[in-house]
């Protein structure tokens, strides 16, 4: 038997046959899991924060030029994103918690390396393989995938709580790692942060048990949603668009991300205020997120992106604008609250429209093109400095990349809308 594409609508985004069961498989243990799941990415996942922080130190220490140094940082999410894929693979299989204590334990190895390097191979390395291909990966991709099976009536909120992890992480690490870098040097500052990150193993012990969503037995209802969803495509068309969509945004995202620093300081004011401008962009990034989380419950995960990456768009634009300091505080508080729900709505966006199983691996596909586009605008942020003395033309290429994902994600919300079921 196949369901109608009715049982794909409602207002929270959530099947109406889970929707009207009288019961729910959230409970307490799923939000310690929430909690787990946030302080391990808001402490571990922050290690590149220190090349960002230290750009300007790196190059001028090894003589490269920026485009150099910030190719770590996108060689970093490069590897990320290839290893999430595997990671989310098998995590669907064996749980998260085997998956997150290596990727603790080799991110860890990889900052110690980075520090310690003495040339570009070397710190490609500890970017690219260690912390990103077998460390981050195994942590923000497993983590987000598995706290969908914990919650069915606010999973928008728990997922944007989890990935508020980032957020926090720039906003405690970049004034920490700055004020560490100017007293010991960035090379001590990376030794330190690997040794801090072993405390977190006995966290992973949490994260064990198996939630109470994969332990359902597949039934007619779960069988034949794998060929019937509310777009009327095939699961793997809508991983590919929203591959391709992902990549636009986050090309746009990483730009000032990586280079606002930079930037401030090209400008003429200190490193400690264009650290400060990108510590309040993620602190109202972990509000946003959260605010977007809950959005997305109501509104859904489609039009919540779209929302999102077209105000991103608009900030993205006035950071070409912005000259006063007060107006790059102002800009980057905008840019936060943006941005903050981009990245939890395409795994919000997945787990509704498509089925549960595999939803690790299909999250690390999309998250690996969303990791490509960070280091495509990375890059390009610095090559354009490189090649033009400042950053104005790199912000308004992200915005014509921005405008990419907006042509996709509109598509879907139309075709979304008009497919929906109209009431009798």
């Amino acid at each position: 038997m196949r369901l109608s594409r009715q049982h794909f609508f409602d207002y929270r985004n959530n099947p109406v046959t889970e929707r009207s069961k009288p019961t729910t498989i959230e409970n307490t243990y799923g939000w310690i899991v929430v909690f787990v799941s946030f302080t391990i990415i808001a402490m571990c996942a922050s290690s590149y924060y220190i090349t960002i922080v230290s750009l300007k130190s790196i190059s001028a220490e090894f003589g490269w030029p920026r485009s150099f140094t910030s190719s770590a940082y996108s060689i970093l999410f490069l590897g990320m994103g290839i290893g999430g894929i595997f990671m989310g693979w098998w995590s669907d299989r064996i749980g998260v918690a085997l998956p997150v204590a290596i990727g603790i334990v080799i991110t860890a190895i990889g900052t110690i390396v980075a520090g310690t390097s003495q040339g570009f191979v070397t710190f490609l390395i500890a970017h690219g393989i260690l912390m990103g291909l077998l460390g981050n990966s195994a942590l923000f991709v497993p983590l987000l995938a598995n706290i969908t099976h914990w919650f069915d009536r606010r999973r928008g909120l728990a997922v944007g709580i989890v990935a508020t992890g980032q957020g926090v992480a720039g906003t405690i690490w970049i004034p920490v790692f700055t004020r560490i870098t100017e007293a010991v040097g960035w090379r001590d500052t990376f030794l330190y942060y690997g040794v801090f990150l072993f405390c977190l193993l006995p966290a992973t012990l949490i994260l064990r048990r198996r939630p109470p969503d994969t332990s359902k037995p597949v039934t007619a209802s779960t069988a034949s949603a794998r060929t019937v969803n509310a777009l009327g495509m095939s699961s793997n068309l809508i991983v590919g668009l929203l591959s391709v969509a992902i990549v636009g945004c986050c090309i746009s995202m990483a730009i000032p991300t990586v280079h606002l620093v930079s930037h401030v300081t090209d400008l003429g004011f200190t490193r400690v205020q264009g650290a400060e401008v990108v510590a309040l962009t993620l602190a109202c990034s972990i509000v946003s997120r959260l605010a977007w989380g809950w959005i997305s419950d109501r509104i859904g995960g489609l039009l919540t992106l779209f929302i999102g990456s077209f105000l991103q768009a608009f900030a993205v634009f006035l950071f070409a604008l912005a000259q006063d300091i007060t107006q790059l505080y102002l800009v980057g508080m905008f840019f936060g609250f943006a941005f903050g729900g981009i990245v939890p709505a395409y795994t919000i966006i997945m787990r509704h429209l498509l089925p549960p199983t595999s939803i690790g691996m299909r999250v690390g596909i999309v998250l690996l093109f969303g990791t490509i586009g960070m280091a495509l605008g990375s890059w390009i942020g610095g090559q354009f400095f490189d090649l033009n003395g400042h950053y104005a033309y790199a912000f308004l290429v992200g915005v014509g990349a921005n405008i990419v994902n907006l042509v996709i994600i509109g598509f879907l919300n139309i075709r979304y809308r008009q497919l929906r079921p109209r009431p009798a």
